[in-house]
């Protein structure tokens, strides 16, 4: 800790040196290098897959590089663990809230070392020690409170709190961490953020907002498919020329899949008119043709979840309509949207969309039983060949079709669900995702089921994680900001550039959905 406290202003505290990390067929990282100094607000942004998590992994002690050298300090640091990464006093404040919910605000705040030895805990002191910190910040929360009882905002800016004030970190990671706040808690954030830098400490700050970035940092580093694309001062830069950065030059008639846009017809058989959630999505308006396929693009926080779950009756909605082939409709449950042939695909595959403990072939089916049964009794020809059909299509790896669930890769398990849909042959598809998290096989493998056979009998309502996919399928793209669309892109449009712009709020042209 000594050595700390040498560092001046502006000195080197976190030096990464050509850091390659390998997975199985995957390298995530390659030959990346980074240099952090104290007293600097150092921004990370990349697209999504670009390598962004893993180099916060390595930093924080929870990957090991496969290469590379860690130095901190100036010293090199051969086994980088989370253990000695704390007592390098590098903290780390995560995507999604890392509480115990039935803990309250003063043991998540001091847990694990609140006991620090001693026999007995002093809770009173403890809870005025916490409400003395929060009233400082100005967060206005009570240290009795359960976590449970708090909203995302609040559980998210505690561990930021935590993190710079409890562990009193020299190196604070913040992966995302304004993705959650709402607008109050985002202004506290930031005053933390310039409090902490006047007090010599050092924040990395990953977000995929690039005015944010550029508001609040001095410095950012851009990643992209694995590699360092280099290290800029934020007073070089203004949005445009960082987007350029983070999504480079691409072919985009190559990257595209075969246009099927002649197998879309002039029927409307979706329509949201003045689709409003209030704090959620407000005033959307599409249409879906048959056979059509519609990209929503849009960052994380920007609605696409929350809508698609709205649709199908999972959250409601407080105003607007849904038309379906041209009728009035509004769901209560997805049971109900499924039966009319609004079919949604979850961003939550392990919990909102397989049973887990069935076999493949139970999961395609089951909701097709009516289709394949006779009386009460399965015809269970039509089923096997139903479900071998589809194993064939979709390239899914497995021993059989009654191999279970939870012993497939996440690749194969997405490519079940695709096939549950394929299955079924729905009037609409929304689908959440449905690429996220998979290997580079089963991606193409998914997107060209969705582009050559899904769209033969559904329309389809697509996100994704990354803006690549979207321009591989879509017949158009509608960008989702704060809520809104408020941009429209036609096939003979996408540019990635453009289009990643449009998702940090910037009207490329006008939206005409």
């Amino acid at each position: 800790m000594a050595e700390l406290a040498l560092n001046k202003k502006g000195d080197i505290v976190l030096e990464l040196k050509h850091i390659t990390k390998l997975y199985a067929g995957t390298v995530a990282l390659e030959d990346v290098n980074l240099t952090i100094r104290k007293g600097e607000v150092h921004g990370l942004i990349g697209k999504n897959g670009a390598g962004k998590s893993t180099l916060v992994g390595i930093i924080s002690g929870i990957i090991q590089p496969s290469q590379g050298e860690i130095r901190i300090n100036g010293n090199s640091v051969r086994s980088l663990t989370p253990s000695v990464a704390k007592k390098h006093k590098i903290s780390i404040i995560t995507q999604e809230p890392q509480v115990i919910e039935e803990s309250t605000v003063t043991e998540n705040l001091f847990m694990p070392d609140y006991q620090n030895g001693k026999q007995f805990i002093n809770w009173r002191l403890m809870e005025d020690k916490a409400k003395e910190i929060l009233d400082e910040i100005g967060f206005h929360v009570e240290p009795y409170l359960k976590i449970q009882d708090l909203s995302i905002s609040e559980k998210q800016l505690l561990l930021v709190i935590k993190s710079c004030y409890v562990e009193d970190a020299d190196i604070i990671i913040m992966d995302e961490v304004s993705a959650s706040l709402n607008q109050k808690d985002e202004k506290i954030l930031y005053s933390i953020i310039r409090e902490r830098i006047e007090a010599g400490k050092t924040v990395i700050f990953i977000s995929h907002h690039t005015d944010e970035l550029l508001r609040i940092c001095d410095k950012v580093s851009v990643l992209r498919d694995g590699h360092s694309v280099g290290c800029h001062s934020c007073s070089d830069l203004d949005m445009k020329s960082l987007a350029a950065l983070i999504v480079g030059n691409t072919n985009y008639d190559a990257l595209k899949l075969e246009d099927k846009s002649n197998m879309i017809s002039d029927e409307v058989v979706f329509e949201l008119n003045d689709f409003t959630s209030y704090g959620k999505f407000q005033d959307i308006e599409l249409k879906l043709h048959k056979g059509e396929i519609v990209g929503l693009a849009g960052l994380r926080g920007s609605g696409r979840t929350e809508l698609f779950k709205s649709i199908c009756g999972i959250e409601t909605h407080d105003k607007g309509s849904i038309k379906l082939q041209g009728k009035a409709k509004s769901y209560k449950s997805p049971s109900e949207s499924c039966e009319d042939g609004i079919l949604y695909l979850a961003e939550e595959r392990e919990t909102e969309g397989l049973i887990s403990i069935s076999s493949i072939k139970k999961n395609i089916t089951i909701n097709i039983l009516p289709q394949i049964s006779k009386g009460e009794f399965v015809l269970n020809r039509l089923e096997n060949n139903l479900t071998n059909d589809l194993i064939k299509t979709l390239s899914i790896k497995a021993f059989s079709q009654d191999q279970e669930i939870n012993q497939l890769s996440g690749g194969n398990k997405q490519k079940v669900l695709v096939g549950k849909i394929l299955a079924r042959k729905p009037i609409v598809c929304l689908l959440d995702e449905p690429t996220r998290g998979v290997d580079i096989e089963a991606k193409e493998s998914i997107l060209y089921s969705i582009n050559e056979e899904m769209r033969k009998s559904s329309s389809i309502l697509i996100s994704s994680p990354g803006i690549d996919d979207l321009i591989k399928i879509s017949d158009k793209i509608l960008v989702l900001y704060n809520g809104k669309i408020i941009d429209q892109f036609d096939r003979n449009e996408f540019d990635e550039q453009d289009i990643y712009r449009a998702m940090q709020g910037e009207i490329i042209h006008k939206c005409e959905v």
